[in-house]
């Protein structure tokens, strides 16, 4: 069993894990509390990439969580940072929230909606008929296309919306195009950026999420140690008979188990 209390770096989902929609699982607070008293660094990894990370601190300060308890990393983030390794001072054609366009904008990614040279697709909730067209259009000229995860469904407090791995299918199949580069979870680069970013080595370090196939996925191809709670989108008949993982309830069962 993984020992909580020897890791250095714990890196939490948020959707479906910490929280559902606009209401604090039972148990995650208390979890994040204890952590920070026993000086470990918390920081949250999410594929949801329709907020900015002050955005997503401002939710969680409102659910009250106060700001010192952890830290947060987006697959929006993680996108940029890809960008500018790979693709520095290209136009890009974005599918974003206004937030998350402002936040690329800011880190020098040069936005251009009629000659790009590269698309990139984020969880645009403000997504319409005029963005699909265009990027659709776009997407048969044979662009570089890049999505910032592949999460098919993003959880809410009573059921699920389409996420990005929907939108990817959509255009799969009007275009025949898959992306080219996914950036967030399973990717382990980014749990690398983290690792790098905190100075933690791997053995130190573990994941806790609610999805198979990109939280805990992310961790296996990372090579570090991997928690799945049935908090959100997976259930038990989900998991497999033989796994490289941890199961538990819910944060709250490990809360209770190493912390009381």
């Amino acid at each position: 069993m993984i020992d909580i209390l020897k890791k250095e770096l714990i890196i939490s989902d948020m959707d479906g894990t910490f929280f559902l929609g606009n209401t604090l699982l039972e148990g995650s607070l208390e979890f994040a509390e204890k952590l920070y008293s026993f000086d470990k660094k918390f920081v949250f990894l999410t594929n949801n990439s329709s907020k900015t990370p002050a955005e997503y601190a401002k939710k969680l300060k409102r659910l009250g969580v106060p700001e010192n308890l952890f830290d947060v990393f987006t697959s929006g983030e993680a996108t940029i940072e890809f960008l500018k390794s790979n693709f520095q001072d290209k136009r890009i054609y974005l599918l974003a929230t206004e937030s998350v366009k402002e936040m690329f904008i800011n880190n020098n990614i040069i936005i251009d909606d009629k000659n790009p040279d590269v698309l990139v697709m984020t969880y645009d909730k403000t997504l319409n008929y005029e963005k699909i067209e265009k990027f659709a259009f776009f997407l048969k000229k044979d662009l570089p296309y890049i999505v910032s995860h592949p999460d098919i469904n993003c959880p809410m407090e009573n059921d699920f919306i389409p996420d990005v791995g929907s939108f990817m299918a959509l255009f799969e199949k009007s275009t025949g195009r898959t992306p080219d580069f996914i950036i967030g979870k399973p990717n382990p680069h980014i749990i690398f950026m983290l690792l790098k970013k905190f100075n933690v080595r791997k053995e130190k370090s573990v994941i806790i999420g609610d999805r198979i196939y990109t939280d805990i996925q992310c961790g296996i191809n990372a090579g570090i140690d991997s928690i799945l709670v049935l908090s959100g989108e997976t259930t038990k008949e989900m998991v497999p008979e033989k796994m490289e993982f941890s199961v538990f309830e819910s944060l709250n069962e490990i809360y209770n188990l190493y912390f009381k």
